[in-house]
């Protein structure tokens, strides 16, 4: 029996190409890798998995974090510095400091379609 050993992409589905990929390049700092088609399917620049920033048309419901979800962590060293630089940018936290997990400790946000990503920071 075959299984499964590895995600090979990530897909945010977005409701509006353009607000989201300001928000990915200019606010968090990605960078394009490759346009399919400049108004519904590009690519980021990533050391994991390839990220597909893909338009939808309609937003997820799901409220977050009491229902089931898939929600993207984006780990750092030093969380308080990269919040203070990403909340300079014009990123709204859905906190006002870092939360307590039993992994260490992160800090949410949505973009602008509404998708949940993480800052983390692991405890080592």
């Amino acid at each position: 029996m075959n299984t499964l050993s590895s995600f090979c992409v990530i897909g945010i589905y977005v409701t509006d190409m353009e607000a989201s990929l300001d928000f990915y390049v200019n606010k968090l700092g990605f960078k394009v890798d490759y346009v399919y088609d400049e108004t519904c399917l590009v690519t980021l620049e990533n050391d994991g998995p390839t990220v597909v920033i893909e338009k939808t048309e309609e937003p997820n419901p799901a409220t977050y974090p009491s229902s089931s979800q898939v929600v993207l962590a984006v780990e750092t060293k030093n969380l308080e510095k990269t919040s203070r630089k990403l909340k300079d940018s014009g990123v709204e936290f859905l906190h006002d400091g870092p939360q307590e997990f039993p992994a260490g400790t992160f800090m949410a946000f949505r973009d602008p379609s509404g998708n949940i990503l993480e800052l983390l920071q692991f405890k080592r």
